[in-house]
């Protein structure tokens, strides 16, 4: 557009379009029911130990059986991750006329600056919560969270040892593969443990595959009738699992979950993945370790939270800096209450 305007053309100024992709909070408020938990160190550190259910011995006449040796627990340490975003305001940014105001607004510099910094820090915390969502959906899918990033490069590994990968001709859809006793010895497994699972949340391709198999099609059909009415689900949220069916045996309720990384085409839940989650499975807690700032008068701060702001100046060159830094971490409540397999 030319940068000279003739004023004798009408013109007129449009209403803005603002396209926002949406957000998803599915893994990190689904699977964080135990709330959130603020730690005034860096280091969080928890004992891990497995109570397994003793069972007695016989013992002959005058013996006395051996005793039972005690179980040594584990100390995990880790160091919460940084997880940070920053955005700069320069005199540039304030003279043009920002998007969607009129060619010929009254707003001054100052006008600019009050959204622009609005507009800044609602952008750097909704950073740090897509970044925290992508570390539940790696927690509770590999039970290892890459930290990759500027001066970082280490793995959370939280040791989940519930996981298991179908090969060659288990596969799901694979003829002759029964797919409810596939369900059903994951089901029984976590049983046994004490976990009784009541949902399976499964990626959009493995949905396509079980609804593929008559047997289960039947089922879920019949499922779906209610007094010759069939009763549909609606989705409202971005990311929020959709109900597909119910079955008996096992007795689950049966999810699909389809939400993207934000910037890639790349899904929070694996394509092929299935999760059989218990009621436990969604009481682990969203963990903050402090971190240390200092403010515009100078003054140092060492706190924990979920978004620690700050907001700094500089005067040659003039500029304005709003950085939103968090230090969070899933905290596991029981690593074995679910269990995710790659069927596809």
């Amino acid at each position: 557009m030319s940068r000279h305007i003739d004023r004798f053309d009408p013109r007129t100024q449009l209403p803005p379009v603002l396209i926002r992709n949406p957000k998803s909070t599915f893994f990190s408020t689904t699977f964080a029911g135990g709330g959130e938990e603020f730690f005034d160190t860096e280091i969080a550190e928890w004992d891990h130990d497995v109570y397994r259910q003793p069972v007695a011995r016989y013992a002959g006449e005058d013996i006395t059986v051996e005793p039972t040796e005690r179980s040594t627990f584990k100390v995990n340490e880790i160091m919460t991750p940084k997880l940070q975003e920053r955005r700069i305001i320069t005199g540039s940014h304030l003279k043009k006329r920002a998007f969607g105001e009129n060619a010929y607004s009254p707003n001054n510099v100052m006008a600019r600056l009050a959204a622009l910094q609005a507009e800044d820090l609602e952008f750097c915390a909704d950073a740090v919560d897509n970044l925290i969502e992508l570390q539940w959906a790696q927690f509770m899918t590999a039970g290892i969270i890459p930290i990759v990033g500027d001066g970082v490069d280490r793995v959370l590994d939280y040791g989940f040892e519930n996981k298991e990968v179908l090969t060659g001709g288990e596969r799901w859809g694979q003829t002759g593969v029964d797919i409810l006793d596939s369900m059903r010895r994951i089901c029984d497994k976590l049983a046994r443990e004490g976990h009784a699972v009541d949902e399976i949340y499964m990626a959009p391709d493995v949905w396509k595959a079980l609804y593929s198999n008559e047997t289960i099609q039947k089922l879920l059909d019949l499922r779906r009738f209610e007094m010759g009415e069939i009763a549909p689900e609606k989705i409202v949220k971005y990311g929020a699992a959709k109900p597909v069916g119910v079955l008996t045996d096992p007795w689950v309720t049966l999810y699909t979950q389809n939400s993207t990384i934000p910037g890639t085409t790349t899904p929070h839940l694996p394509p092929g993945t299935v999760m059989y989650v218990s009621p436990d499975a969604k009481r682990n807690k969203i963990g903050f370790g402090a971190h240390m700032w200092q403010d515009p008068d100078g003054q140092w701060h060492w706190a924990p939270g979920r978004y620690i702001q700050e907001f700094h100046k500089e005067a040659r060159p003039p500029r304005e800096e709003t950085l939103v830094t968090s230090r969070a971490m899933p905290i596991p409540f029981d690593m074995r209450s679910w269990y995710v397999q790659k069927v596809l």
